[in-house]
């Protein structure tokens, strides 16, 4: 078969990385519309193949919903951050082709469901959506490491930093006039701190002026109610009469 090949030239083109301090993010491909985890971005085509059970008699491609839909070397190197949406044909049936120009179809994956989409640029927001996820769960992208990295809804969520991610029940323990007060959700409102910790038996009133404790133990500006506050773990807010001055 003369089909032309645009990417891998072998086993000699796996790129040799450079020592990192950080932990690697999971990758995944999506074979025929099956999840298939990776070890790695770059991954011997053979290896796709083998874990996605695909037959000798058939070839696989790279996914650009495209007439000139990517053929992938059997002995080549696949790039997953270039496109990870792959399927199969019978290689009796794949003709030559020139080289294609339409951007690569991207799986996202969240808690093992995937999406695809062809837009690289992603965020924490676009992802919450994409995924329908409720609020009180938080994002993180899935590395191989105990320790995830959170993804807020402002921040970027781009496809090459890899597109697997974890959700969970979101938490986080805070002090109201040095009661330990838990919320189950880290974007809370001014009001909504008096009512947790009031439901939580802390003694105050939805009336009383909430202050956020600095760290050398000074009262920051007054949080209104209707204010949206981030939450973070071990801080510290003060909650007094409105018409104590101290």
């Amino acid at each position: 078969m003369s089909t032309k090949i645009s990417e891998g030239q072998g086993d000699d083109a796996l790129e040799k990385h450079a020592p990192v301090c950080h932990p690697a993010p999971k990758w995944m491909a999506i074979v025929n519309d099956q999840l298939i985890p990776m070890p790695e971005r770059r991954v011997k085509v053979a290896v796709i193949r083998e874990q996605a059970s695909v037959p000798s008699d058939y070839a696989l491609l790279r996914d650009h919903d495209s007439q000139n839909d990517v053929v992938m070397p059997d002995n080549g190197i696949a790039d997953l951050g270039e496109g990870n949406v792959f399927y199969t044909e019978p290689v009796c049936d794949v003709k030559p082709r020139p080289t294609c120009l339409e951007p690569a179809k991207l799986g996202y994956s969240v808690d093992d469901r995937w999406e695809i989409v062809i837009k690289p640029d992603q965020t924490g927001h676009t992802i919450r959506d994409l995924f329908n996820l409720p609020e009180d769960v938080e994002l993180l992208r899935d590395f191989h490491s105990p320790h995830d990295e959170q993804i807020e809804s402002d921040e970027p969520a781009n496809f090459k930093d890899g597109p697997v991610f974890v959700t969970k029940k979101a938490g986080v323990t805070v002090k109201v006039n040095n009661n330990p007060v838990e919320f189950t959700k880290r974007h809370v409102t001014g009001l909504e701190i008096k009512q947790t910790a009031i439901a939580q038996k802390v003694d105050i009133k939805e009336d009383f002026v909430l202050y956020k404790v600095k760290p050398g133990g000074e009262l920051g500006p007054v949080i209104k109610d209707g204010e949206k506050v981030k939450l973070h773990e071990c801080e510290e807010f003060r909650a007094v009469t409105p018409d104590d001055n101290s």
